[in-house]
C-alpha cells in the first residue's frame, strides 16, 4: 500500500513538473495562466471592496435617527478603515499581476506564437473586470451619498459640528 502511495505522489510531482516545464517554453500558456491569475486576484478584490462598501451602507442605514454622533463617528471610521486596509492589502497583487501579464503579453508578440488565440481572451476578462469595478464604484458612491444623508440628519438634529462654513 505504502509503494503505491509513493508511486501515485511520484507520478503527480512528475506531471506538475512537466506542466511547469511546458508552461515555460509556451508564452501562450504562461499569458493565459496569468490572465487567470489576474482576474481570480483583481475578483478577489473587487469583491472585498464591494462587501466592505455594502457594510458601510448597511450601517448608515442602521445608524438613521441615531443621536450619538461620536458612535456614528466611530463605526464609519472603522468602516472606512477596513475598505482602505482591504485594498491596500489586495491591490499589490494585483498590479504585480498587470505587470507580468504585460510582460507575457509582449513575450507572446516577439514569439509570433499563439496569434489571435489571447485576444478574446483578454477581451472577455477585461469586459468580467469592468462590470465588477463598475460594480463596486457605485457601491462605494451609494454608501458615500448615504453617509453625508446622514451627516446632514445629525446636522439637523443639533448634534453636528459647530464648524463655520462661509459661500464663496
Amino acid at each position: 500500500m505504502r509503494k503505491k502511495i509513493h508511486v501515485l505522489a511520484a507520478v503527480v510531482l512528475a506531471a506538475a513538473v512537466g506542466a511547469a516545464v511546458a508552461r515555460a517554453d509556451d508564452p501562450v500558456v504562461t499569458a493565459k495562466a496569468d490572465l487567470q491569475k489576474l482576474v481570480t486576484d483583481a475578483t478577489t478584490l473587487h469583491s472585498t471592496v464591494l462587501a466592505d462598501a455594502q457594510k458601510i451602507s448597511a450601517d448608515v442605514q442602521s445608524l438613521q435617527g441615531s443621536t450619538d454622533r461620536q458612535t456614528v463617528k466611530q463605526s464609519l471610521q472603522a468602516d472606512v478603515q477596513k475598505v482602505q486596509s482591504d485594498r491596500g492589502q489586495l491591490l499589490p497583487a494585483v498590479q504585480a499581476d498587470w505587470t507580468q501579464l504585460k510582460a507575457d503579453l509582449q513575450a507572446v508578440r516577439q514569439s509570433k506564437s499563439g496569434k489571435g488565440q489571447l485576444e478574446p481572451l483578454v477581451q472577455q476578462a477585461n469586459q468580467q473586470l469592468t462590470q465588477e469595478r463598475d460594480a463596486v464604484q457605485t457601491a462605494l458612491q451609494a454608501a458615500h451619498q448615504a453617509a453625508q444623508a446622514l451627516r446632514q440628519s445629525l446636522k439637523g438634529s443639533g448634534q453636528g459640528s459647530h464648524t463655520k462654513t462661509t459661500t464663496p
